[in-house]
């Protein structure tokens, strides 16, 4: 029994591992778009528009935080300063979405707990060896 418990946790922790790549990867991916984005805007810099530029700021601010603050000392300057605050983009970008991603699990976790009171399916699904079936014709849902 102890190793089935150890193996479920085991299973349950590669599976949040991969949740948490994926989350990274996407960060990663929106990052490298919007420097990719960015180092076209530097290259048309003179027949840009301010709504362009807007909307980027915006993007960047939204989808990729760590790209605008870099840029905050410099705002005239150019988008991407260089291969350095390249890769400190993407990495950076790629760790806040991992962060992201165990933030919402943590959270979705702990509203899974407070609710499984009200709902057998969830207990079943956070305590598959621990299932109680309710046999009692009496029982009723608690009322909020």
């Amino acid at each position: 029994m102890k190793s089935n418990v150890s193996t479920n946790y085991i299973k349950r922790m590669a599976e949040n591992n991969k949740h948490a790549l994926q989350f990274a990867l996407a960060g990663l991916l929106i990052a490298l778009v919007l420097q990719l984005v960015g180092y076209l805007l530097d290259h048309a810099a003179p027949r840009l528009t301010l709504e362009n530029q807007v909307l980027y700021n915006w993007l960047t601010l939204v989808l990729s935080p760590v790209a605008f603050f870099l840029r905050l000392g410099d705002a005239d300057g150019p988008i991407v300063a260089g291969w350095t605050t390249f890769l400190i983009t993407l990495f950076t970008n790629a760790l806040l979405y991992a962060v992201f991603c165990g933030v919402c699990q943590a959270l979705l976790l702990r509203l899974r707990i407070k609710l499984a009171h009200e709902n057998i399916p969830v207990v079943a699904q956070l305590h598959p060896e621990r299932v109680i079936r309710l046999a009692s014709p009496n029982w009723r849902p608690r009322r909020v």
